[in-house]
Order: structure tokens, then C-alpha cells, then sequence
């Protein structure tokens, strides 16, 4: 019956792709052949498609051809080479700037048309609809690009000179990449939106980032760093699997058809986040301070994924840090400067000046969560873990340079580190493994609850986390920073 459809369907959205069998991939083609035939039937959509793939590469051409020229007269070879291949990339990206608008519309513009229910009443899971949608969105545009970049370099090879094969293809699969990019995060807004109105002024936070994105990868280009390029498809494809996840998870036929308008609602977010938070019972009663740190304690079981990641990442920065060291060392004159002969001259200016630093320390630790707050949650917990990393690195880094001057590591380590480190490291750990939790909150299946109560019901137990245990003992560890730390290390250097 219908009610056994749906808890199949959930439990289908619920499951990776790598559990799509034949019948799905014949589903989800069926519903990509369906779309795409609506979209080559819009000539508004295939007339300027056709123009950016054939009219939009030979101007270019024609312009590359006029810029090398002009170059070659004052002697710039070097120049005009390095920017053929600038162009291809404004080639590839045009014709695959359509499926934005595309992806915009695969339900929510289906919704408004009054033609979607026909499509959601058809026996598809709603992950075969999802998937089909996306790819329907994609094919189009991107097939443009690969024929505009054709275009392109047949005639930059027979008017000009042959370009970097490198090159080429670094340019074929950035185009591609994030045209699935743009349209996975399209989607998403396409099935989270009631109107086009609203899933078009969402599409700026689309736009800009991918705008952004070029303009450095067109400098990377134009420097001829193909090492960094390939590291940006890398990180490009993360993102986009994040985002797929994300819509799949997300996507639900009934909530599609049953939202009509949205609301903000901050009574119901203030409430939802206060109730996580406070701790407040079901009658209405708080708890005492003693039972809302025991409630607090309690919800560590949920953090052991997070940590044991960051935990493991805290071991590659320091590889990272150590590598960095080999790779990078510092000039002989600073090098010199650390050796513990030279280190006593340094001791009393360092112990007079974090004495007067306890609460720059201290600010300084609540910025640098605020930072992985921001950065994480739009990131989904990316710039969470990088962030976590950083300071361990340069103290790997820092520490490799103490040992190539002859001086013992461990020895600057528990001098240095120790006094403090022992509760701001697993602060530190604990705080960003309840935000990387938060963050990844969209990522994980909602079930059958809301995903947007889900991610505020999260964020109520990072604020328990971090006002709880956070501050005070970031506080401590700047006190220890600032007072013991000092003494330990006057100790050791001496002075």
C-alpha cells in the first residue's frame, strides 16, 4: 500500500549510492531521458546554450589570436602562451553557468508549472527521482562545454599554436566538476524552496563562491601550478559528494508538495535551542548545575565518531608539521637563535610578557573557536578540522627546527607545551569534536524527524559543551599559559 511505499522510500534515501541496483540506474536514466527532452525543447534555454558553445568560442579565438599578437610585438612570448588556456576556462564555465538555472528549476519551477504531481504520484523512489533530476540538469550544459572547448582548441592549434595538454585537460575536468558542484547545491535549494523567486535569490550563495573559485584557478593556470589545480578537483569533489549527500538525504515528495510558503519561525528556534541547552524537562522543571553537567557528560557517547577523527588528525598534523620542517627549514641566523645557550637571554622578556597576556590568550582561544564555528558550518566541517590542525603543525614545525639545531625535543616539548597544553589539547578536541557534530549534522540521515531540528538541537549541545567546560577551561589553560608556563621554562633554559 502506500504507507508501505513511503517507508521504503525512506529507508532507499537512507542508503548510499552504492547500494543503486540495475532497476534504479534504468529508473533514474528514464527520468534524466524525460527531463532532458523538456529542456532541448525550451528554445529559450537551447538558443543561448548553442550560442556560448559556437559563437562565444570562435570570438574568443579570434581574441586569443589578437592578444598573442600584440604581446609577440613587445617580446612577451611567455605571457601570450600562459593565457590561452585563461580563455578556454571562460569557454568551458559560460555553457555551464545554464545549469544553474536548470537545476533551479527541476522541482521547485515544476511545482509552480503545476506539473510535478504527476511526476511524484509515479512509482520512483525519491532517491531515483533526485538522482535523475541532477543528472538531467547536468548533461546538457556540460556536453556544451566539451564541444565549446573543442571548438576552442581546434582553433587556438591551427591559428596560434598547440596549448599544454596538461592544461587541457586540468580545464576539461574543472568545467566538469563544477558544473556537478553548481547544480548538486542547485538541487538542493530547487527541492528546499517553495517558490523560484526564492530558490533565485539563494542561487548568489552558488554563484559567488564558484566566481571566487575561478578567478584563483585562473591564476593557477596562468602560473602554470598544475600540482595545486589537481588538489582543488580533489577538494572540489569532496564537495560536491557532500552536497548529493545532502540532497538525498533532505529530499522528501511529501514535504515538497505539502510546503506551500515558508516561514521563519524564531520563537520555534529559540525555543527548540533553549529546551537543548537549559536541560528543561518535559513538566517545565530546569535542572540543578550538578544534573545539567551530569546531562552534559551523559551526551559524550555521541561525540566518539568526531574525536577519534580529529584525534587522527591531530597525528597528521604533526606528520604535516614535521615534513613542513625538512622541506621549509629556517634561515642558519634564526636557527642559531634557538639554541639553549641562546635561549637564556630570551627567558625573562618572555616570562614578563605572558604575565600581562592571560586574558589575550584567552580571547585569542574564544576567536579561534568562533572562527571554526563560522568556517565550519559552511564548510560542513571541512575548515573545523583544518582549523584544529593548525596550531599543532606549527608546533610540530617549530619543534623539527629545535632538533635540527642539536637540542632535545621532548625537553623543549615539556617545557613549552606541557605546563598548558595538558588541558587546552583535549579542550580543544572536545570543543571542536561536538562543533564538527553540529556541522555534519545536514549531512547525516534526518530519519523521520526534521533535519532543521535536528541541526538546532546540535547546536544547543555544542553551547552546553563549550559554556559549560569550554570557556573555563580555555580560561585555565590561559592562566597556566601565562603564569606556570614561564616558570617551566626558566627552569629548563634557565634566566
Amino acid at each position: 500500500g502506500k504507507t508501505g511505499m513511503i517507508g521504503l522510500e525512506r529507508k532507499a534515501a537512507n542508503l548510499p549510492f552504492s547500494t543503486l541496483t540495475l532497476e534504479d540506474w534504468r529508473m533514474i536514466m528514464t527520468v534524466t531521458r524525460r527531463e532532458t527532452r523538456d529542456t532541448l525543447r525550451d528554445w529559450r534555454l537551447v538558443f543561448p546554450i548553442m550560442a556560448l558553445t559556437l559563437f562565444f568560442p570562435g570570438l574568443l579565438t579570434f581574441v586569443a589570436g589578437r592578444v598573442v599578437d600584440f604581446l609577440n610585438l613587445y617580446n612577451s612570448d611567455l605571457i601570450a602562451e600562459r593565457s590561452l588556456p585563461l580563455l578556454m576556462l571562460a569557454v568551458g564555465f559560460f555553457p555551464t553557468s545554464f545549469s544553474l538555472v536548470i537545476a533551479l528549476e527541476v522541482f521547485v519551477g515544476e511545482k509552480e508549472r503545476k506539473s510535478l504531481e504527476p511526476l511524484l504520484s509515479t512509482p520512483l523512489t525519491n532517491r531515483q527521482l533526485y538522482v535523475g533530476k541532477l543528472l538531467a540538469a547536468v548533461a546538457p550544459p556540460v556536453m556544451a562545454s566539451y564541444v565549446g572547448i573543442a571548438v576552442y582548441a581546434i582553433g587556438v592549434t591551427l591559428m596560434i599554436e598547440p596549448m599544454a595538454s596538461q592544461a587541457v585537460v586540468l580545464v576539461i575536468v574543472l568545467t566538469t566538476i563544477q558544473a556537478l558542484l553548481m547544480v548538486s547545491a542547485s538541487v538542493v535549494i530547487s527541492s528546499q524552496t517553495t517558490s523560484t523567486r526564492a530558490a533565485n535569490m539563494l542561487a548568489s550563495f552558488i554563484v559567488v563562491p564558484v566566481a571566487l573559485l575561478l578567478q584563483a584557478e585562473a591564476l593557477l593556470l596562468a602560473i602554470e601550478d598544475f600540482e595545486v589545480l589537481w588538489w582543488i578537483v580533489l577538494a572540489v569533489l569532496v564537495t560536491t559528494a557532500v552536497f548529493i549527500r545532502i540532497g538525498v538525504q533532505l529530499f522528501n515528495r511529501e514535504q515538497l508538495l505539502g510546503r506551500n510558503i515558508d516561514f521563519i519561525r524564531l520563537s520555534w528556534v529559540g525555543k527548540t535551542w533553549w529546551r537543548g541547552f537549559s536541560g528543561r524537562q518535559a513538566d517545565g522543571r530546569y535542572p540543578g548545575v550538578a544534573a545539567w553537567y551530569r546531562q552534559t557528560l551523559a551526551g559524550f557517547g555521541e561525540l566518539k565518531m568526531p574525536a577519534t577523527l580529529l584525534a587522527f588528525m591531530f597525528f597528521v598534523s604533526v606528520l604535516v608539521g614535521v615534513a613542513l620542517a625538512y622541506a621549509y627549514p629556517l634561515p642558519p641566523g634564526i636557527l642559531v637563535q634557538l639554541r639553549g645557550d641562546q635561549m637564556e637571554s630570551h627567558v625573562e622578556v618572555l616570562r614578563q610578557m605572558l604575565r600581562q597576556l592571560p586574558l589575550f590568550i584567552f580571547a585569542h582561544n574564544l576567536r579561534a573557536i568562533g572562527l571554526l564555528i563560522l568556517l565550519g558550518t559552511l564548510t560542513f566541517g571541512v575548515m573545523t578540522i583544518l582549523i584544529f590542525m593548525l596550531p599543532w603543525s606549527i608546533i610540530a614545525f617549530i619543534t623539527t627546527q629545535f632538533a635540527a639545531v642539536g637540542e632535545n625535543p621532548l625537553l623543549f616539548l615539556g617545557a613549552t607545551i606541557f605546563p598548558h597544553g595538558w588541558v587546552e589539547l583535549p579542550v580543544l578536541l572536545l570543543v571542536s569534536a561536538a562543533a564538527l557534530r553540529w556541522q555534519a549534522t545536514l549531512i547525516a540521515p534526518p530519519g523521520r524527524r526534521l533535519i532543521s531540528e535536528l541541526w538546532i538541537e546540535a547546536g544547543a549541545d555544542f553551547s552546553r559543551i563549550f559554556v559549560g567546560l569550554g570557556i573555563p577551561l580555555f580560561f585555565a589553560a590561559a592562566l597556566l599559559e601565562s603564569f606556570v608556563t614561564p616558570l617551566v621554562i626558566a627552569w629548563v633554559y634557565g634566566g
